[in-house]
């Protein structure tokens, strides 16, 4: 019984092997990635948003105002 809970403090407070290292910073990467992908099709998402509401105000102040010059719209 002494020597099971001798190795659990071992496990806990001992330097970790450079595989239990390495497999730690793996899943940060994984997260890290996820994350950014997220991030990445939140950013695309705001892109196909934008460009939908400049083409729907252009159009439609191009149709209110159908004798105005192409040159003064914006």
């Amino acid at each position: 019984m002494f020597e099971s809970f001798w190795s659990w403090l071992k496990q806990i407070y001992g330097t970790p092997s450079a595989e239990a290292i390495a497999l730690r910073e793996l899943e940060m990467a994984k997260r890290s990635l996820l994350e950014a992908q997220s991030a990445k099709e939140y950013a695309e998402s705001m892109v196909k948003c934008h460009d939908a509401r400049i083409r729907r105000l252009t159009t439609y102040l191009r149709d209110a105002h159908p004798d105005r010059k192409e040159s003064e719209n914006v």
